[in-house]
Formats: C-alpha cells, structure tokens, sequence
C-alpha cells in the first residue's frame, strides 16, 4: 500500500512544488521539484531505488536545467569508479572463500566463553564488512551463528535460549559498523566522497586513506561498546562463565581445508590494492613525510583512487588462479553477480548534487537553513546525528544520505560553517541504526531467521543508537577535525562562493 501511494505521490509533490508560491524561480525551482519527486519515491520504494536514482537523466534536461551529457556524467565519476573496483575485488575475495577462513579463524580464537564466542563473531564479522558490502557478510556468517545456536540450545538449553538473539545481534550489528572502516564499506561512505568532490570541486577530495583514519578508529571503539552493551547490559551472557565448546567452528574451518593457490593469489591482490590507496599519496607522520608513489608518474595528480581500484579489478581478470586450476582469479559469470543497482543509486545521487549546484537550488536552500551552520558546532553536530540516526530506522541509508549531503553543505556555506563539520557525522550516522528490522540490510537478514522479534530488537537497539550518536559526536570532534583538517572558525576558502 505504502508503495502505491508513494507511487502517485511523488508526481503530485513534483507538481504542487513546481507551482508553489515560494521565492524560488527557474531552474532552482524545477530542480527542488524533481529532487521531492525522487526523495518520495526512495522513501517509500514506490519503483526500486536504482530506478529511481535515472530520473535525474530524463527530467532535468526535458525541463531545460542541465544538459544530457551534463548529467550523465556524475554517473561514471571517480567515487562511482573506486565503488566498483572494490566490489569487484570483494566478490574475487567471496569466489574463493578467503572471508570464511578469515572470519572463522578470528572466531576460534576468541571464543573460549560465551561473551568471548559473541566478541569471536563480532570482530570477525567487522573485519570482513570493512572491505565486503555488510549484506554479504550477514549472509555468510549467519548461518554459522545459527549453527552454533542449535548446537547450543541442544546441549545446554538455558544458555542457548540467552546466546540465539545476542549472537544474530552480533552478527547484524558488527557487520553494520564494520562497514563504516572504508570508503567502499558501504554506500553512505561513498555518497559524501562523491557528494563533496562535486559540491565542492576547488576543495581536496577525501582520500581512501583519508577516511579510514576515521572510519577505522570509530569500528575499533563501536565493536568493543557494542559488545559490551550486547552480553552485559541487553543481555546475561555476560555472567554466564561457561566454557564453550568451539568444535562446530574448528569443523567449519576444516572443510575448508589448506589455504589454496587462488586464496593465497587473491589474498596479495587485495593487501597490494590497500597499500597502493595507503601510499598513493604523501603520508604524513608528524615531522615525517613518507613520499606517495603517485610522485614518480609524469602527472601525480591526474590518478586518484579509483584509478588503482579499477587497475587491480582488471588485474584480477588477467592474473591466473593457479593450483592446477585452468581459471583466472575472477571471471565475468561471477562478476555480472556484483550489485550493479548501488553503482547506479549512488550515480543518481551525485547526479542529484551537481543539478542542485548548478540550479541555484543550493544556495537557496543554504540561505533558509544557514541557522544549522550557525548554531553552536557541537549542538549542530549533535542535532543531527540524532535525527539521521532515527531517520534512517524507517528508510535505507544511501536515500537518506543522498538527500541530506547538499542541504547540510549549502546550509553549512550560508552559515558560515566547514561543510564537512556537518556532512561527515551525517554519513557515519546514518549507518548506525539499530532498531529496526528495515532499519539496515543486516538486520532484516539476521530478522528473517524467526529468531527476533520486533519488540526485542527495537528495544535492545535503542540504547546501541544512543551509543553510536555520543561515539559519533566524539570522533567527529577529535579524530575526524584534524585529519580532514575541518575549519572551527568558520567557512573554509574552498566552500565560498
């Protein structure tokens, strides 16, 4: 029901604001229209969000704002194309089972006890979203969770009954902020990389390296609070000092056998990928300047970080699987799987942010909402954390992120605050909902066992969001002002008009 009528209402919102009596004219008005348009439909699902993440190439040059080949553009751009090259090097990593074996060794280390059983799966479910769309991680480590909660309720009732929902839990919430490490962990990274080089193209692009400075740091404090709150405070794992018997694990890792050729071959693929994002510019430790590799090219400039994801993606093609095998480490039958729908959904949304630029729209909007960029920065921070992290309970985190990332950037220049003092705690916000089974792909995945209820999650994850929004405000204040070097005294040169 929800979808037919936001089926019909996203035309109706179009026109009624297209006709509107309000100060705004032109193509700043036209482009307002369109954006409510798509902001309906990606709420309610009216059409599949990638779908309506094309309107953007249809509407806006029919209605004269910005031309096709204009428009078209943001749909390929560098974010889109670091996106893709490192799902490409996820799904060479799924081919060959690596994240299992790498998931279930960090399992069988760390569970030697219930609370340790829950940290086992907690980290290694992180370890393997921070490089793998959280979905595909929730897929591959719940049914092991589910395994080792029948095991348990068959030998041990009382405690099985207590681990079944604080281990899915584990499962739905660490793959959720795993995915907060890097750029390509999930979509909302991505949207204010790409968001930001389009709004702000005389600004210095967020780097790969750049955000995991902030996105691993704020991983390495969520998991540790999370499971805390998990087996002590939502739940009484915690005290429940039983030795756990980690044989299903240690079966697990076994089928899996030796590490092979291909395992091996994709496993240096991947660490050569993050040293070459690590190091493809100058790095800067205190008085140490540890020189990039980009240096040595004619233009250093001219290659960024998508150049080196679609350089290993490619490389992944061409480069043999070994161990007798006649194959190469990924092949395009394996590769047509990739979720071509985000790399789209992601394209419109930066197609979205370069019309709302070039319209007008955004300083519109930054002159009637620069009371957020002028409100007091930990106030403003702390605003909208918490809205965005409620928000996003009852629509996906790419929509909601998309539409906020040119209204927080044109409010921040008209209230003469750094832009990405608002939209960097936006993006991390908006993956941290716990509540809700719709909330994130990892909870609706670990909800579909019949394990949880409604009623549970919502009540257990209120308090994770609580968590995440004070976590939030924290990092953006301490670890994400210096290493984005985001002013604190107003609008930064690159921002102004």
């Amino acid at each position: 029901m929800l979808r037919k009528l936001g089926l019909a209402a996203g035309p109706l919102a179009f026109l009624a604001l297209a006709n509107a009596p309000i100060e705004l004219e032109g193509p700043a008005r036209l482009t307002a229209a369109v954006s409510l348009l798509m902001a309906v439909w990606w709420l309610t699902e009216a059409v599949p969000v990638a779908v309506t993440a094309l309107v953007p190439l249809v509407l806006l040059p029919v209605l004269g704002v910005i031309s096709a080949a204009e428009i078209s553009a943001p749909y390929a751009n560098k974010t889109n194309m670091l996106f893709l090259g490192g799902l490409v090097i996820a799904t060479a990593i799924e081919r060959w089972d690596l994240h299992r074996r790498i998931a279930l060794n960090i399992v069988l280390r760390l569970g030697g006890t219930p609370a340790g059983l829950v940290l086992g799966f907690m980290v290694g479910t992180a370890a393997i979203s921070i490089w793998i769309s959280n979905s595909a991680t929730t897929m591959m480590m719940l049914p092991i969770a589910l395994a080792v909660s029948a095991q348990f309720k068959h030998n041990d009732p009382e405690l099985g009954q207590a681990l079944a929902p604080v281990l899915l839990l584990a499962v739905a919430y660490s793959a959720t902020i795993g995915g907060l490490g890097t750029i390509v962990g999930t979509p909302p990274n991505a949207v204010l990389a790409g968001s930001f080089s389009q709004l702000f193209p005389d600004a210095e692009a967020i780097g790969f390296f750049q955000w995991m400075m902030v996105g691993v740091p704020i991983v390495a404090i969520m998991i540790p609070l999370a499971w805390v709150y998990l087996v002590y405070l939502a739940s009484p794992v915690g005290k429940m000092g039983t030795t756990v018997d980690t044989g299903l694990i240690r079966d697990e890792l076994e089928s899996l056998g030796a590490m092979s050729v291909p395992e091996k071959r994709v496993l240096a693929m991947f660490g050569l990928t993050a040293l070459l994002w690590m190091f493809r510019r100058n790095l800067e430790l205190g008085s140490l300047t540890v020189p990039g590799w980009s240096a040595i090219l004619p233009e250093p400039g001219l290659v960024g970080d998508s150049t080196v994801a679609i350089a290993m993606a490619v490389a992944l093609f061409i480069v043999p699987a070994g161990g007798g095998r006649d194959a190469r480490l990924l092949n395009w039958e394996t590769a047509v799987g990739l979720p071509w729908g985000v790399i789209i959904l992601l394209g419109g949304g930066f197609a979205l942010a370069e019309a709302i630029r070039v319209s007008g729209l955004a300083a519109w909007l930054g002159g009637e909402m620069s009371w957020v960029g002028q409100a007091p920065p930990l106030l403003a921070v702390a605003a909208i954390c918490l809205f965005i992290s409620f928000a996003t309970e009852v629509t996906t985190n790419t929509a909601i992120t998309t539409i906020m990332m040119p209204i927080l950037a044109a409010s921040a220049v008209a209230g003469d605050c750094d832009p990405l003092l608002l939209m960097v705690p936006c993006t991390l916000a908006a993956s941290l909902c716990f509540m809700m089974p719709g909330g994130t792909a990892p909870n609706a995945i670990v909800f579909s066992s019949g394990d949880l209820r409604v009623a549970y999650m919502a009540r257990t994850g209120l308090g994770l969001n609580l968590i995440a929004v004070a976590v939030v405000m924290a990092v953006t204040w301490f670890i994400a002002v210096p290493v984005f070097g985001i002013s604190l005294g107003g609008a930064p040169g690159w921002a102004l008009p």
